[in-house]
């Protein structure tokens, strides 16, 4: 419950915050924006922004999501991220402002909770047609693939999701596809 709970409150709701107050600092006070940049190893260091760009003064996220920015933004071999619920939208988060380029070399999995595909990665998304929580951490985020299951993963539970089935379909359908 509390990763449920903190996985809706923590980034969904907090997302929509953050980024209310980010474009509000940015505008109104862009000298408070940009104070403590320097105390996050993964916050990008960057010269004085211009008054036109959109970019958001600092790296939004989470510890989860700042610590797999900075893994993607250094290991190219990385290709393929796997999330659930929480993962997800951590995944979400580290994939913004990488450096250019480096998305479309991403393939992204998601289960029990559709991301925003604000990238040129290749998203394939699973939500269940009984997850709730999925569904409200996807806000207006559709999946591609709608599958009769629940939030849980845990195969002794009765709709649970099986992830690790799942997983390999979506590698037997990528290879199929290349």
């Amino acid at each position: 419950m509390p990763q449920a709970l903190s996985g809706f409150f923590g980034f969904e709701v907090a997302d929509w915050v953050r980024r209310s107050g980010q474009q509000w600092l940015d505008l109104a006070a862009p000298w408070v924006a940009s104070a403590g940049r320097a105390l996050s190893r993964s916050a990008p260091v960057a010269a004085p922004r211009p008054r036109t760009s959109t970019t958001p003064p600092f790296l939004p996220g989470s510890p989860a999501s700042d610590i797999l920015h900075a893994i993607l933004e250094h290991a190219p071999q990385v290709v393929r991220l796997y999330g659930h619920s929480k993962g997800a939208l951590a995944i979400e988060n580290a994939l913004r402002d990488l450096p250019k380029g480096r998305a479309a070399t991403l393939a992204v999995t998601t289960f029990g909770c559709a991301i925003a595909e604000a990238t040129s990665a290749h998203y394939e998304q699973v939500l269940g047609s009984v997850d709730v929580l999925g569904q409200l951490n996807s806000g207006d985020n559709p999946p591609e693939h709608w599958i009769d299951a629940g939030h849980s993963t845990n195969t002794q539970w009765p709709l649970a999701m099986g992830v690790a089935r799942l997983s390999a379909e979506e590698a037997g359908d990528r290879t199929a596809r290349t």
